[in-house]
C-alpha cells in the first residue's frame, strides 16, 4: 500500500468523526456542470423541500438554458462534474474530450482557491490523478453515481452507499461532511480516487456480465422446454444471489447508455495496461451477437461522433 493510499484509508475514520459536527449555518453553494440524468439527480437530491434551505444549487449545461459557466463556478464551493464520457466510435476506449475541455475552463476560476471539483461522471481509473497532475493548483475528488436510469431520482435521494476518493485530507473531509450532512444515515466509504473510480467500473462490469449470464440461462431453459422465470425465482431464493439484472427482455442482452460505453471504456483501459480481460471481452461479443437493437448508437453522448477525443491511459511503469 502506498503512503498516499494508506493516508487516504486512515482518514476514513477521521472524516467520519468530523461529520458529527454542526451543520452548515449558511447555504452551501453547489455547482452542477452538465444537466443530464446524473446532473439532474444530484441537483434534485440537494433541492428537496426539507433541506433546500441548506444548499444553493446552480447548474451549467452547454445545451440547455442555464447560467454562464464562470458565474456558476465563481459562486460555488463544490463543482460537480456530471458530463458525458462516451465510448469511441471504433470501440477502442473512452473519449474524455468533453470533460477535459470543460475542466480546462473551470480551473481558470478554481486554481489557487478552496473550491473543490468533484467528478461524478464515470471516468477511466486514473483520470482524477491525471487531472490533479495537470492542474496542481486545483483541488479534485471523485465520487461515482449509482443510479438506475428508470428510477434515477429515487436512487438519488436513497443511495445505498456513497464513495468518495481524494488524496488531499482536507478535500476528503470537506466532501465527506457535505454528503454526511445531506445523507446522515447512508454509509460513506472514503478512499483514494483511483480506487473510487474502479469501484464504479467493477460494479457495472459485474451487472453487465450478470445480464448476459441470465440470457444464456434463458436459452438453455428454452431448449429444455421449461420456464426460465420459474427457475430464476427459485434460484434467487438463495440469499447469496440478488434478484437483479436477470430479467431477459425482448431486445435481449444489455443496451442503453451506460453498460455499453462503460464496457468499452474498461476493455480499452485493460488493453492499454496489458491486462487480459477475456471474460469481459466475451461478454461484449455475446451482447453484440444477441442484442437485437444497438440502441446506444442512437443515444446522444453515448458514442463519440467523430470529435477528436483525448485518449487517456496510465502507462505501465517500467520495472
Amino acid at each position: 500500500m502506498t503512503c498516499a493510499r494508506a493516508e487516504a484509508a486512515k482518514n476514513s475514520k477521521n472524516a467520519m468523526v468530523n461529520n458529527r459536527g454542526k451543520k452548515h449555518n449558511k447555504p452551501v453553494p453547489i455547482a452542477v456542470i452538465g444537466y443530464g440524468i446524473v446532473g439532474q439527480a444530484l441537483a434534485y437530491s440537494f433541492s428537496r423541500p426539507k433541506i433546500k434551505k441548506d444548499y444553493l444549487v446552480s447548474f451549467y449545461d452547454e445545451y440547455k438554458e442555464s447560467s454562464p459557466l464562470d458565474t456558476v463556478v465563481k459562486k460555488s464551493d463544490f463543482i460537480f462534474i456530471c458530463l458525458p464520457t462516451p465510448m469511441k466510435l471504433d470501440e477502442s476506449g473512452i473519449d474524455l474530450s468533453i470533460i477535459e475541455d470543460v475542466i480546462s475552463k473551470i480551473t481558470l476560476y478554481t486554481n489557487g482557491t478552496d473550491k473543490i471539483i468533484v467528478i461524478k461522471s464515470t471516468v477511466a481509473p486514473g483520470t482524477t490523478v491525471f487531472l490533479e497532475k495537470k492542474y496542481p493548483k486545483t483541488k479534485f475528488a471523485f465520487s461515482p453515481e449509482f443510479l438506475a436510469e428508470a428510477q434515477y431520482l429515487k436512487d438519488a435521494i436513497h443511495p445505498d452507499r456513497i464513495i468518495i476518493g481524494a488524496y488531499d485530507n482536507r478535500v476528503l473531509q470537506r466532501v465527506t461532511l457535505l454528503f454526511k450532512n445531506r445523507f446522515p444515515k447512508t454509509k460513506i466509504f472514503t478512499t483514494d480516487p483511483t480506487t473510487a473510480e474502479m469501484v464504479k467500473y467493477m460494479a457495472n462490469m459485474y451487472l453487465a456480465t450478470k445480464v448476459i449470464f441470465g440470457n444464456e440461462m434463458f436459452d438453455m431453459c428454452q431448449k429444455l422446454g421449461i420456464p426460465y422465470e420459474e427457475v430464476k425465482t427459485m434460484v434467487v431464493a438463495d440469499h447469496r444471489i440478488y434478484d437483479s439484472h436477470l430479467t431477459v427482455t425482448p431486445e435481449r442482452g444489455f443496451g442503453g447508455k451506460c453498460f455499453p460505453k462503460d464496457m468499452i471504456a474498461f476493455l480499452g483501459a485493460g488493453k492499454e495496461r496489458g491486462v487480459n480481460l477475456e471474460l469481459l471481452s466475451t461478454v461484449w461479443k455475446i451482447n453484440k451477437r444477441i442484442r437485437k437493437v444497438r440502441d446506444w448508437e442512437g443515444i446522444p453522448f453515448a458514442v463519440s461522433q467523430g470529435k477528436k477525443g483525448i485518449s487517456f491511459a496510465i502507462k505501465k511503469k517500467k520495472t
